[in-house]
């Protein structure tokens, strides 16, 4: 700002600034990069704002020339600017796009981007990263003693190498040109080495686990980095030139946090379905399968060349010795268990496997039980042995691996034949053109039992028999026409098809390697091996079209294509101008080869074009999910919060009633763990998941429904309102009574128009019925075929009747000129010129004759007969449709009678209705069907009715209920805490809040939380930065997503904050003890609680002799003796002392009965006499943990000491050679003459020693 100023007249600065430090950020608010040109790509946008910016920092001129700038600059800002009345589709966007760059983008020099390749050699938690690479890559590690010498070397190098390098002291950069100038604490950047800890992701980062820390090892490689192919699954990757991202962590803190939390040993549950993270894949996979079947033996040779890649030595030959070959001979089931810990014990059931002691007892086929199935093998190990599990699975890969080389496998064009010979082969071939035959007749006698086909299944035999020459074309082109139709044939063919898939396994050899991969699970699908070897089968198109295909796939087929306009118009085909739904069946395979047309039907059907219609859908759900989960944090308390307002979203994140799961989730309990984020994080990934999913015409869209079900929140005017009605369980008394009380639920409710049954309206002119009734010649015919009204089961008089009532009520409202009609029904010839007895005609006739006959016409044409098309003849005008549908039960509430499924019915509002009364109004409509109906289960499928009607808690549980449906739709298997946070977060206001901005704003509102900042992040930023600035609001940022913008450190995680509370139980005071009694009676000893006793009578007597041995016990605690002379020995004990020693031993042989220990006080006399002892380090051994007394092995009426030692050997030793020694050593001249066994003079007692030792 002063640098702006600068050329400004110096007087008027002087007295408008007194202090040049007042102008900082308080003259002009600006944001630290607010007048930073953006850079998109290759070009610089400069917009009106920073072009006024620039002017003011290049400004030159007078005070009066500054004001104008300033003022120019405020025009243009957003708070003054006029909001646009119009909305330009072309408009540029709203500013989220500058908020991300500008705001929440963040750079960092130390990273990287390669393409990644497959290593097996890698070890499963490393990555390979190239030498040149690793010493660009750079490192920050302070200096220390610890680390002096290894940085040294480093530095010393660098400084030969560059002449000097750069190290931070005290956060200033410092050049180092001399070894000398380094100090501790100073910050050294090093390139990276093998064990550094890296960070690694691979975007987009969808999911919990695509951030994982892999240790570092330098390869001498170029351009690539290298991890393990068993690694690819988290990462969601391959190597087809994927490319992974990498991270230099820079501090001590960020290192420790990505070894404990993001490492690849803490991450081998997936937080999203809470199965194992990583399994066999690929070619250890194959290998797993086919060593694992039955007949593979191993010679020595193969054993003793895979024993060098297990972690267990390999046990007894499963054949000691084969009778024609003299040999011994292994299992594969033996060489797949040398893996596996010896304390494994699982069983798989659904695969026949039973592993006892970790060895494999059966294994009858599959191999499910290898990968990441509901019950598989390595899901086992994580749980039993943690993370020695990487360990395992790398051994594993390594000995199958090298078992597959050595029996090797191959793919060639002979596995794509399948059969072993050409006469296998062609006798397949027929097989699979029979059953395309047979499929493509079930799915025309599925089509043929459609209601609209109904008249040619039941007509006449003339027509019948007329319509024999042309059923095949007449049913292709219905099919392609109709949805409904094309659904119904497609279920029946795919349903034949399966049998003809099967073909493969009767007609492939064991030794086929496709075949090994399918069954295996490591690669392909079946039904690409069928398309490729077989035949194609059906092909349906995506998307509608707007043309048709032959039901032939042949180049005649298409050339006379246009030949069957005419065919369709002969045969009363309905025209129906529109979109086609192509389908055809190609009977060719890849490996015969196609002909054009099937060419291009197989390229135009198999186009994936509903990825780039719903691209969008999954990042959108995953930023609105984000933004609403991100703060949800657990606390320590178990509940869940909001770092808003802590607010309580949850009362239990673990709830017994809500959730039932089979893996230990122990480690998410800490307080701070983000749960919000990972439940956001896995609803996602299913998002994302089921872009890979085709979605046809015909089917509905798993990623539409999933998104329509987390949005069910949002209040919207036009969408489709529905309810679900179950019929009640006594139906189930009678036989079909579910089926005959959803037809009578259906025609009682569904609203059945005039316009549904009549086939043909016609005004006729009539002059004898103008005489007869004096009424208009011109009369109305409808037209109303007789088995039609059978069907639906309606009576002439209640139509009249349905007729009649409407006009008179419609005629009593105002603003509606309806003439007077007479309604009747006569027969009439028109009908019967048609089909005699086959039609019921009602006539409306005007019985006005004011009018002239012209006008009556236009008004038949015009008023009359709309309206009366329009008429509800049966059922109830709110409701326009309802539908009989089947819903598949739960294996655990299947019915008594074997049912797998229910019927169901689905209620459809029509546009008449009130949007908020559909729900009451269905209840009133059914009163008089009450007892048909199951009313505890029934509900409507709007949530915001559904809270209405029955409350919150039951709108809840059904918000959940099809959540979880629509996951399971995508093919994604989520834990049910993320569902029910998310269904909590969601409802945490007390009703169901939109999945937008209105439903974030409404939750902050209802916390009493303000946080413009974020609600700028989500959308509008500049509208919510005005809004906020208009009415001068405050945030705090507390939130993860303002902490990361601004620098901080997020209250979630690592950087949650907590208190250390001091846990009384088990530290408890004692009882208080009276000071000078425990000072004089204070004795040290290595056990606590020990009971002394004193024996004053010679406390006094034997000081000298006690504080002699204390020195000596201290000398030997301090590992001084190696300084002593004989001198200094001398000048601590004397030849008395030792006498007196003596007799207080030979005391104690015979105080303590046999096999019982000395006292602590004794104890210690008795080894400071052992010090003496010739062979001391001998006797002592591994170390002395008690002393008794005992019988001398060779001698067994002789009483000696016994030294029990810490490994619980025993040991005797002999006081007299102790004490002869120490006579050697202090008092020579008197150890060759002096006798032990008979001292005359009494020896100081134990119990006078003891006082003065400790």
């Amino acid at each position: 700002m002063l640098s702006i100023l600068k050329d400004v007249d110096p007087g008027f600065l002087e007295g408008l600034l007194r202090r040049k430090n007042s102008i900082f950020l308080k003259s002009c608010l600006l944001t630290p990069n607010s007048h930073r040109v953006t850079e998109f790509g290759q070009h610089m946008i400069f917009d009106e704002s920073n072009r006024l910016y620039r002017k003011l920092i290049d400004f030159r001129g007078t005070a009066n020339d500054l004001s104008m700038c300033v003022f120019n600059r405020i025009k243009v800002s957003k708070i003054r600017a006029e909001r646009s009345l119009t909305n330009d589709p072309n408009a540029p966007a709203t500013g989220l796009k500058y908020v991300k760059e500008l705001v929440l983008a963040k750079r960092t020099n130390h990273a990287f981007r390669m393409v990644v390749v497959g290593d097996p050699n890698i070890k499963l938690g490393e990555i390979g990263i190239p030498c040149h690479v690793a010493e660009d890559l750079h490192m920050a590690e302070p200096l220390s003693s610890r680390n002096w010498e290894k940085l040294t070397d480093h530095c010393d190098l660098m400084i030969l190498q560059k002449g000097a390098i750069h190290v931070r002291r005290n956060g200033v950069l410092v050049r180092i040109s001399v070894m000398d100038q380094l100090q501790r604490g100073d910050i050294i950047y090093r390139p990276l080495i093998d064990g550094d800890v890296v960070l690694i992701n691979r975007p987009p980062s969808i999911h919990q686990h695509s951030l994982i820390a892999l240790s570092v090892r330098i390869l001498p490689i170029i351009s690539v980095l290298s991890i393990n192919p068993l690694v690819c699954s988290p990462f969601r990757g391959d190597f087809d030139g994927d490319c992974l991202h990498g991270y230099v962590p820079q501090s001590i803190d960020s290192r420790v946090e990505l070894s404990e939390l993001v490492g690849l040993n803490r991450q081998l549950i997936d937080g999203q379905s809470g199965q194992n993270l990583l399994s066999l894949s690929h070619d250890s996979l194959t290998a797993a399968h086919l060593v694992l079947e039955e007949g593979v033996f191993l010679d020595r040779f193969q054993v003793q060349q895979l024993q060098m890649f297990c972690p267990h030595q390999v046990g007894m030959p499963a054949i000691v010795q084969a009778p024609l070959r003299n040999r011994s001979y292994w299992t594969g089931k033996q060489l797949f268990s040398l893996f596996l810990p010896s304390d494994l014990d699982c069983d798989f059931p659904s695969n026949g496997v039973c592993i006892s002691d970790g060895e494999i007892v059966t294994s009858s086929g599959g191999s499910s039980w290898l990968r990441d199935a509901s019950e598989n093998l390595f899901y086992s190990l994580v749980k039993h042995h943690g993370g020695d599990t990487l360990d395992l699975l790398y051994a594993a890969q390594a000995v199958l691996c090298e078992w597959l080389s050595m029996r090797g496998l191959s793919v060639s064009l002979s596995d794509l034949y399948i059969s072993s010979d050409p006469y296998s082969r062609e006798n397949m071939i027929d097989e699979v053109f029979c059953g395309l035959q047979e499929a493509e007749r079930l799915s025309y006698i599925q089509l043929l039992m459609s209601r609209y086909n109904h008249d040619f299944l039941a007509g006449s035999l003339e027509v019948s028999q007329k319509a024999m020459g042309f059923n095949l074309e007449f049913m292709s082109i219905m099919q392609q026409k109709s949805a409904s139709l094309s659904q119904a044939s497609v279920s029946s063919f795919k349903h034949v098809f399966r049998d003809i898939q099967n073909l493969v396994y009767n007609y492939a050899s064991k030794e086929n390697s496709f075949l090994a991969m399918l069954k295996a699970g490591s690669k392909g699908n079946l039904l690409k091996l069928v398309q490729h070897s077989m035949c194609l089968g059906l092909q349906q198109s995506l998307v509608p079209l707007s043309f048709r295909m032959p039901r032939r796939l042949s180049c005649d087929a298409w050339n006379n294509h246009k030949a069957h306009l005419p065919f369709e118009k002969a045969h009363n085909v309905p025209e129906r101008p529109g979109p086609y739904i192509p389908c055809a069946v190609v009977e060719n395979s890849f490996l015969a080869g196609l002909n054009p047309l099937e060419c291009f039907v197989h390229s135009l059907t198999t186009r994936d074009s509903s990825f780039s219609g719903h691209a969008d859908v999954s990042g959108t759900l995953n930023r609105k999910l984000m933004f609403f989960m991100r703060d949800l944090y657990s606390g320590y308390d178990g509940t869940v919060r909001n770092a808003y307002g802590n607010q309580i979203v949850q009362f239990s994140y673990y709830s017994a009633e809500q959730i039932s799961s089979t893996y230990n989730r122990a480690s998410h309990a800490i307080g701070g763990h983000p749960v919000g984020s990972l439940a956001a994080c896995a609803i996602s990934e299913a998002a994302y998941s089921a872009l890979d999913l085709p979605v046809g015409a015909l089917e509905p869209s798993p990623l539409l429904n999933l998104k329509k079900i987390l949005e069910a929140g949002v209040k919207s005017n036009s969408s489709e309102k529905t309810a679900t009605l179950f019929l009640s369980r006594r139906l189930g008394r009678w036989a079909h009574g579910f089926e005959y009380g959803a037809i009578e639920v259906k025609g009682h409710l569904e609203r059945l128009l005039l316009s549904d049954i009549v086939s043909t309206v016609m005004i006729c002119f009539s002059p004898e019925t103008c005489k007869s009734t004096h009424s208009s010649p011109w009369v109305c015919h409808f037209h109303i075929d007789k088995e039609y009204v059978k069907t639906r089961r309606l009576k002439l008089k209640s139509v009249i009747d349905a007729l009649n009532m409407r006009y008179r009520s419609t005629r009593m409202e105002a603003g509606i000129d309806l003439p007077s009609l007479h309604i009747t029904c006569k027969d009439c010839s028109a009908a019967e010129m048609q089909k005699a007895n086959s039609k019921i005609c009602i006539a409306v006739a005007v019985v006005e004759t004011s009018k002239d006959s012209f006008s009556l016409l236009d008004t038949l044409r015009d008023l009359v007969i709309p309206f009366l098309l329009e008429t509800v003849i049966k059922g109830f005008s709110a409701f326009k449709k309802v539908d009989i549908l089947w819903r598949e039960l739960p294996s655990t509430s299947k019915s008594s009678r074997g049912s797998t499924g229910e019927l169901y019915l689905q209620v459809f509002m029509s546009e008449s209705c009130d949007r908020n009364n559909f729900w009451n109004a269905l209840v009133d409509s059914c009163l008089h069907i009450m007892d048909l109906i199951d009313w505890e289960r029934s509900h409507p499928d709007n949530v915001h009715d559904l809270t209405v009607a029955y409350g919150v808690d039951v709108a809840w549980k059904y918000f959940l209920r099809n959540l979880n449906s629509a996951v399971s739709e995508t093919g994604k298997k989520i834990l049910p805490e993320h569902l029910v946070l998310a269904a909590d977060c969601l409802t945490a206001t007390g009703e169901f809040v939109p999945l937008n901005t209105k439903g974030l704003a409404q939750q902050r509102k209802c916390a009493g939380v303000i946080s413009p900042f974020m609600q700028a992040c989500f959308s509008h930023p500049g509208d919510s930065f005005v809004r906020a600035a208009k009415t001068e609001l405050s945030d705090d940022l507390q939130g993860s997503l303002e902490a990361l913008a601004w620098g901080k450190t997020p209250s979630t995680g690592t950087g949650f904050s907590f208190d250390i509370i001091y846990s009384e139980k088990g530290y408890e005071p004692a009882a208080p003890t009276d000071v000078y009694a425990l000072l004089g009676n204070h004795v040290t000893s290595n056990r606590q609680k020990v009971k002394v006793t004193l024996d004053e009578d010679n406390e006094t007597a034997d000081k000298a002799l006690a504080r002699r041995l204390c020195k000596l016990d201290d000398l030997n605690t301090k590992r001084c003796k190696s300084q002593w002379s004989i001198a200094n020995l001398r000048s601590f004990l004397s030849f008395n002392d030792i006498k007196k020693l003596s007799q207080a031993l030979k005391q104690m042989l015979s105080k303590y009965a046999i096999d019982r220990e000395l006292s602590e006080a004794d104890k210690s006399i008795v080894m400071m006499a052992l010090h003496f002892h010739p062979r001391r380090s001998e006797k002592i051994g591994k170390g002395a943990m008690e002393i008794k007394i005992g019988y001398h092995k060779e001698y067994e009426d002789s009483r000696c000491f016994m030294l029990v030692r810490t490994d619980g050997t025993v040991e005797d030793f002999s006081y007299r050679k102790c004490l002869q020694h120490a006579l050697e050593l202090i008092a020579p001249q008197k150890a060759k003459t002096y006798k032990w066994l008979n001292g005359a003079s009494r020896g100081p007692t134990a119990s006078s020693l003891q006082n003065e030792v400790k």
